[in-house]
């Protein structure tokens, strides 16, 4: 078994001229869910041992946040390919990782990522069956439990939606 944890950047300053979309930085408010939200990703069972990230600042700034704190060591990693990365680029990503890990989370962009758990999800835990169809936002993660061995056997509907961060109910 394989846990994945999939994590949307927090809220970010709005796009504007002035600033390329990659340099967009966390707003205040972005910072306070993405604390709250590493709080809960702290509390759970068993935990993150790497955090791949996206090469944006809001992204770096988010896992920043998340990493605080953290019990043990988790190994991070900054990939500019998981910029605005699709489901696909996702799920090669993915196929790629360490045997070794076997708790990881991947902090990037929508709608990449939400595809890409719609992509896995076969089955839900209770009450979690209503969750991909909500707007996946800013700050929320969610927690896919996968029936495989090793990482390159990622394919779709190998997975169980097991939990749910929704930063819109704190």
């Amino acid at each position: 078994m394989k846990y994945l944890y999939i994590i949307r950047h927090a809220k970010a300053e709005a796009a504007s001229h002035d600033v390329e979309d990659h340099d967009r930085k966390l707003t205040n408010k972005g910072k306070n869910k993405a604390n709250t939200l590493s709080i809960w990703l702290k509390g759970k069972k068993p935990n993150i041992e790497a955090l791949f990230y996206s090469s944006s600042i809001r992204t770096i700034q988010t896992s920043d946040i998340i990493l605080q704190g953290f019990s043990g060591t988790v190994s991070k990693s900054i990939d500019k390919k998981l910029y605005a990365a699709s489901e696909e680029v996702l799920m090669d990503y993915i196929s790629f990782l360490d045997d070794k890990l076997t708790v990881v989370g991947i902090v990037g962009h929508q709608p990449g990522l939400q595809e890409l758990a719609f992509t896995l999800v076969s089955s839900y835990a209770e009450g979690y069956d209503k969750v991909l169809n909500a707007s996946f936002s800013t700050s929320n993660a969610i927690l896919i439990l996968l029936n495989i061995k090793r990482w390159d056997q990622i394919a779709p509907r190998v997975g169980i939606l097991a939990d749910y961060f929704n930063s819109k109910e704190i």
